[in-house]
């Protein structure tokens, strides 16, 4: 992977006469160059290790689902997994609210809890503000491809 601000791949493609053969790909129309051989180096050079890449896929990551500043996404909050039906998401509001309800808990975070809660229900019941959300945190949903009774 190369690191660049535009959006060019840089792969290596190993060949059977024992040599490397560096090509760029354009990410907006999907075309392939060849890197001149004096060029070569100086990707070299900004091409991510193994472990750098690890380390970014890692941060990367956490910062989407709220791990570096210790923030729960709403899934977390209502305990239930990101692909969840509707249906799943109101019974998981149903049982947190009845174990927080400041009314019913002697926990004096209650109600912090269940404003939490709450929130996230919200978010979560509404379909439209849910495809939001999920684009906030990095969740892209996919349409289903046609099966052959779609048709």
């Amino acid at each position: 992977m190369f690191d660049s601000k535009r959006k060019v791949t840089l792969y290596s493609i190993p060949t059977f006469s024992v040599r490397e053969q560096m090509v760029l790909e354009c990410r907006s129309c999907t075309q392939r160059f060849a890197v001149p051989p004096e060029m070569r180096q100086t990707f070299l050079d900004q091409v991510l290790t193994e472990p750098e890449l690890l380390t970014r896929l890692r941060n990367a990551s956490l910062a989407r689902i709220g791990g570096d500043n210790g923030e729960r996404t709403f899934y977390q909050t209502l305990q239930v997994d990101p692909a969840a039906d509707p249906d799943v998401i109101e019974a998981a509001f149903r049982r947190l609210a009845l174990k927080f309800h400041p009314d019913t808990s002697a926990d004096p975070e209650a109600p912090l809890r269940m404003r939490e809660i709450i929130e996230a229900r919200e978010c979560l019941a509404d379909p439209d503000r849910r495809i939001n959300y999920d684009r906030s945190i990095g969740i892209v949903r996919r349409t289903p491809g046609l099966r052959p009774e779609d048709i």
